[in-house]
């Protein structure tokens, strides 16, 4: 007998036919090579930002110091004195060169009795040159009129530290080397006083700061002259008397004394005499830093002692002893800051 029952049918679509699945895409592999630059480029720029901001924030606590901002400023103001000197000298000789050149080409061409007059356009390389130069000793002379402002309160420091010295009494067993350090010392203190007064002046009557009798007309301008003159007089003195200070220190061993603590010590290997030895390379670092510093100053103070008609000194000679004598202290001041 036949079932009345139907079979269950299988071709009755769904509400939601199902769609065929599309393969994904195949994913392209980045070469190892251009990976591995990527990690170079990405590790390098992470170096430089790590060096970048390590230099700020040597640079923040440079100039954190008067002291080592000046020697900053002097070192590029120096520096940009010599770049201007060397410079203009370049480009005259380029100039004398070139007007000799066309005068000999032109020798020969001309009547007796002739005169050339000839207008030359200047080389785009030359008037480059001569817009560095001319900014450069802008700069120069802007950095130095600042430097020379912010000493006008100096007079507060030297009475601070002529306090100091004066209330840390030599002992009964002081030597002759600490003697003669303090006689020096008071001796510098003294020219240094009498320099910044006279600068001090010198720099408000240039600015018409000083405005009475005494500082107008012609006269008020020699004496402006002679208070600049005798300004770097005891400037020179303080300068000569720092370069007997280190050839005294010099003079009673401390290189020799130093030598023989370090090989005491070193075999201890305690903490102490660790500690004395980067004393004494300190010192000898200072002793340095001193002599470079006052031998490059030396020449240019004798210079301005005598005016700047009779200066013996040119342009860039200044500059490359200012450089070299303010390269010295930044240095130094430089190395501090790590």
């Amino acid at each position: 007998m036949a079932s009345d029952e139907r079979p269950i049918s299988t071709t009755i679509p769904s509400s939601s036919p199902s769609k065929p699945s599309k393969p994904n895409p195949p994913t392209r592999a980045t070469p190892p090579a251009l990976q591995s630059i990527r990690i170079h480029l990405l590790r390098s720029l992470t170096l430089q930002l790590r060096r970048l901001d390590r230099f700020l924030v040597r640079l923040s606590t440079l100039l954190e110091s008067p002291a080592s901002t000046d020697a900053l400023l002097g070192t590029l103001g120096y520096t940009l004195e010599l770049l201007a000197a060397l410079l203009s000298r370049f480009l005259t000789h380029r100039l004398v060169s070139l007007a000799s050149s066309v005068a000999d080409k032109a020798e020969h061409v001309l009547l007796p009795g002739e005169t050339l007059v000839a207008t030359l356009p200047t080389p785009r390389g030359d008037k480059l040159l001569s817009q560095v130069a001319t900014g450069s000793s802008a700069l120069a002379a802007v950095i130095g009129d600042f430097r020379i402002f912010v000493r006008m309160w100096g007079l507060a420091g030297l009475y601070m530290w002529a306090r100091g010295l004066w209330h840390a009494p030599l002992g009964k067993g002081a030597g002759a080397k600490e003697r003669a350090v303090r006689r020096i010392t008071w001796a510098q203190i003294a020219s240094l006083v009498m320099f910044q007064v006279l600068e001090n002046g010198a720099y408000l009557a240039s600015k018409g700061v000083l405005t009475s009798d005494a500082w107008s007309g012609e006269a008020g301008k020699r004496k402006e002259g002679a208070w600049w003159v005798w300004s770097c007089r005891f400037w020179a003195a303080h300068v000569t008397l720092e370069l007997i200070r280190v050839g005294v220190l010099r003079y009673y061993g401390d290189g020799e004394t130093a030598s023989r603590t370090e090989k005491d010590v070193v075999g201890d290997g305690e903490k102490e005499g660790k500690l004395l030895i980067e004393q004494k390379r300190r010192e000898r670092r200072v002793w340095w830093r001193d002599a470079v510093s006052n031998l490059a100053y030396i020449p240019m103070t004798l210079h301005w002692s005598v005016g700047a008609e009779r200066g013996f000194l040119s342009d860039w000679g200044i500059g490359l002893l200012g450089a070299i004598a303010g390269g010295s202290l930044l240095l130094d001041a430089w190395k501090q800051t790590a």
